[in-house]
């Protein structure tokens, strides 16, 4: 299944609020999977624990572009053998806040794909309340 997906919210909160959510592990933990690894640092490989996405209980990913505090990109993985997909966050700043536009998109499983299709809409719920 070849994944497109892109979501745009905009969040009533400034850029660095926004940034901040999408950078730290606690706050990844609470919105997104828990992480106990993550860094916003190129190259630096993390891991989120997942309960319905992969056999081993984690996605790899790898923090692979960082341009703080407006876009970062992850290689994401939800098996050793899997091809790798791309998450990326973009933060436009607008007069009502912040613009975050998530895309997710390669090859994937399609179980997997519809999973995530379902799944980022509540993550991003869950993103929008841990700002509130």
């Amino acid at each position: 299944m070849n994944l497109d997906l892109v979501y745009e919210e905009l969040l009533p909160h400034t850029v660095d609020a926004v940034w901040g959510v999408l950078t730290d592990a606690a706050s990844i933990s609470a919105w997104l999977m828990r992480t106990p690894d993550f860094q916003p640092v190129v190259g630096a490989r993390f891991r989120l624990k997942t309960q319905r996405l992969s056999e081993s209980g984690w996605v790899e990913a790898e923090v692979t572009e960082l341009d703080p505090p407006r876009r970062m990109v992850w290689a994401w993985s939800v098996a050793h053998d899997a091809q790798l997909t791309t998450v990326t966050f973009e933060l436009t700043p607008e007069d009502e806040g912040t613009r975050l536009k998530l895309t997710h998109v390669g090859e994937i499983d399609p179980f997997v794909g519809t999973l995530l299709t379902e799944g980022w809409p509540g993550r991003l719920e869950l993103l929008r309340r841990s700002l509130d």
